[in-house]
């Protein structure tokens, strides 16, 4: 049975559908809630290292402490060559771990968006089989610059990085793979102190928030995609690409 120790930032972003579908897959998930929990200095035993996204700016380390330690973690992990997946706030945090910087945004992206996958992110093993499917972003910031040895696998349709691979076997989705209308709408009602209400309108996000619930089945066909793809690379060995 794989084991995956996962870092969540804040009750309001839980691992949703891809706990859904990792557990249903016979997945061991130790869940580490940084607010009140302390973030371990290594994986330990477990088979892969995901973190999760949240309102934090991945540099906040005087609001939220636990950060550094999270970004330390990311770094020993994929520098180990152990399975990676940051989501949102984890793959900025990963961004900046390893070398690059992520900035504000010069605007807000929110509601359903499709993959736009380059050339590279094609035959790619996490993500190669979503070129073009529609999944619900909600994120100001953005990396602005890869780090050393990563390769930028998508953009969304402004341009920003929308996949990144970091290194053999770590990834990093701005996208939220994780998320259905239920927590997307926790997002409107609990992320005022991110500031997007300054960057979209309500009505904006209301209607967002419709498109997700009308996109259920589609939303949990990319989840079930890309988890079950995740848990198949702990298994394979590697410099291996899986099908």
């Amino acid at each position: 049975m794989a084991r995956v120790r996962v870092i969540v930032h804040q009750p309001e972003c839980p691992l949703g559908r891809l706990g859904s579908v990792w557990s249903g897959l016979g997945c061991d998930l130790e869940v580490i809630e940084a607010w009140h929990q302390p973030v371990p200095e290594s994986i330990g035993s477990a088979d892969a290292l995901v973190v999760m996204g949240g309102t934090q700016n991945c540099l906040d380390d005087h609001i939220w402490g636990w950060l550094p330690s999270v970004r330390r973690l990311i770094r020993s992990t994929v520098s180990s060559g152990t399975p990676f997946l940051g989501v949102c706030l984890g793959l900025q945090l990963a961004t900046v771990a390893l070398g690059g910087p992520v900035h504000r945004s010069d605007h807000l992206t929110i509601g359903m968006t499709p993959v736009g996958l380059l050339e590279a992110g094609r035959d790619d093993p996490l993500v190669g089989g979503l070129d073009g499917a529609d999944v619900v972003h909600f994120n100001d910031d953005a990396a602005v610059r890869l780090p050393p040895g990563a390769e930028l696998l998508a953009v969304d349709p402004s341009g920003q990085p929308q996949v990144i691979q970091f290194a053999e076997r770590a990834w990093g989705v701005q996208f939220h793979p994780e998320a259905d209308q239920a927590i997307f709408e926790g997002w409107i009602d609990h992320s005022a102190a991110s500031g997007w209400q300054e960057r979209a309108p309500m009505t904006a996000a209301i209607a967002a928030s419709r498109q997700v619930g009308e996109a259920e089945p589609a939303l949990d066909q990319v989840a079930q995609d890309l988890g079950t793809r995740f848990l198949h690379l702990l298994e394979a060995p590697a410099r291996v690409r899986v099908a």
